[in-house]
């Protein structure tokens, strides 16, 4: 491991899809805060350790733009390259490390340049390197998408995980990772059990590493048994990324950076108090014991576009990506739960999947019948609240829609592929949005069916329960039933079935 800078390189990290990570969500967010960048309508787009390479190749596929990366496992980077060949995206995936690329002599220059998570983990060399990628190579109306895990909300597990990693590491090189991870756990576990005093004080903790043994030991591994692993404040972030001369534009999140969800009312007095833009942020995060931020940064100095949400985000055109009657009525914001107020998201959502889920922007669903009497302000709340919950999402422009969908049909065929032995990949490439659509493996395996030409919502039942080994064909029929009468028409429209 430490050969690696102290990777984990024993087991593979997951397949995530992460969909904050699409060019289009990022100009929805940067444009609801009042941000003109991305003014490129074929963004040079670069992610910075792309795991298996997942979203790099939805959206390679899906989005206009050159598209690159790369990631220091080579297993990784070579199953991210067969997806890229199998799309004809032409993103250029390599296997390299922060360290390689950044001593190019010349790095090319890119308009989005996104890390989802690994700031977190990574050593203060590594992350040297990421601002030295960033300072050089970032265009000057460009954006940096950074995730990580962050502090206050992570306070209490970090002396747990470092007990974790102390008991790992008293272990043989030769015993599996699984199984130390395993051995970790057990020995944590029986800490909680002798009623010890740091678990009386940190309540969470007891119910936190309970629901550590049921998840995949290669998300673990990768999750908490590197070598380093810093959750941080905002500030400290902020800081080290102003050495590159970027600065908070806005919140992936954009309904959160609009609307502090879940806040009373003095702490929404305290914040509007508050100008100084980290003391502010961390304010929040202690306000919601936030664990993990989710940020664009920007040029120095960058200026915010005056007027308000609606005249930002009006013209903007959306799709709904569920059917009405699965809109949650609740949604998670900045980590603080908030209810939708039903009486705005049903006609809102029923206004969008009018006309058979054909796109329209806030101004043309004010005018639908049912949404006459609901200011453009709450729908426009609505439509960056459903982005951030997933259920819709912005339109790409027609051009970028026709020349994505053969790309997004072949890669499909893969995942869809994949789906008849794993269930490791959970989203499909849309040309429409230019970014992926979630799908239970289920769904993958009826569309899979109905791609091989079997006609009947029984016959995909049939399918899938061959593939799954499901215990009862039934369960399986019904679902094939609601998926043909509320899922496939939204895939329709989206261009994915």
């Amino acid at each position: 491991m430490d050969g690696d800078d102290g990777y984990v390189t024993e087991l593979d990290y997951t397949f995530r899809y992460c969909p904050e990570l699409a060019p289009s969500r990022i100009k929805l967010a940067c444009a609801a805060r009042g941000l003109q960048v991305l003014r490129n309508p074929s963004p040079r787009y670069l992610e910075m350790a792309f795991g298996q390479g997942v979203s790099i190749n939805i959206h390679a596929a899906a989005s206009p733009g050159k598209f690159a990366g790369f990631d220091f496992n080579p297993r990784h980077a070579s199953n991210a390259r067969r997806m890229a060949e199998r799309s004809g995206s032409r993103a250029r995936l390599d296997c390299e490390s922060f360290e390689s690329f950044a001593a190019r002599d010349q790095l090319p220059e890119f308009d989005i340049i996104a890390m989802h998570g690994t700031w977190s983990w990574i050593s203060e060399d590594n992350r040297s390197r990421v601002i030295e990628i960033l300072r050089r190579s970032l265009a000057p109306d460009g954006v940096c998408y950074i995730s990580y895990n962050c502090l206050p909300g992570w306070a209490a597990e970090v002396p747990m995980r470092q007990l974790l990693m102390l008991h790992s590491g008293l272990a043989r090189d030769a015993v599996p990772l699984a199984t130390r991870i395993d051995a970790s756990l057990e020995f944590a576990q029986q800490l909680h059990d002798t009623g010890a005093a740091y678990f009386d004080a940190h309540q969470r903790l007891g119910p936190w590493l309970e629901s550590l043994h049921g998840q995949s030991r290669n998300y673990l591994a990768h999750e908490y048994f590197n070598r380093d692993w810093h959750p941080m404040p905002f500030s400290k972030v902020a800081r080290e990324l102003a050495e590159a001369g970027l600065e908070l534009g806005a919140s992936a999140s954009p309904a959160g950076q609009q609307y502090m969800p879940g806040l009373n009312q003095k702490s929404r007095d305290l914040l509007e108090g508050i100008a100084e833009p980290a003391l502010r942020e961390t304010t929040l995060d202690f306000l919601t014991n936030r664990r993990f931020r989710r940020d664009i940064f920007v040029k120095v100095g960058q200026p915010i576009l005056p007027g308000n949400l609606e005249e930002r985000i009006g013209t903007v055109p959306f799709m709904l990506l569920q059917h009405p009657e699965h809109i949650p009525a609740k949604a998670t914001l900045a980590g603080t739960g908030i209810d939708l107020p039903q009486e705005i998201y049903r006609p809102f959502a029923e206004a969008m999947a009018a006309k058979g889920y054909a796109p329209k922007t806030i101004r043309e669903v004010a005018e639908e019948p049912g949404c006459n009497g609901i200011p453009q302000a709450r729908l426009a709340e609505a439509a960056l609240v459903l982005t951030d919950a997933g259920s819709l999402h912005p339109l790409q422009d027609r051009n970028a829609i026709e020349v994505a969908e053969p790309r997004c049909r072949a890669l499909n065929a893969l995942i869809l592929e994949r789906a008849e032995s794993s269930a490791d990949i959970s989203a499909l490439a849309c040309p429409v949005t230019g970014a992926g659509v979630f799908a239970a493996r289920e769904e993958m395996l009826f569309l899979r069916a109905k791609a091989l030409g079997h006609a009947s919502e029984d016959s995909w039942a049939q399918f899938a329960w061959e593939k799954m080994g499901e215990s009862d064909p039934s369960t399986l029929r019904s679902a094939a039933r609601a998926f043909a009468r509320y899922r496939l028409p939204v895939l329709e429209a989206l261009r994915i079935a």
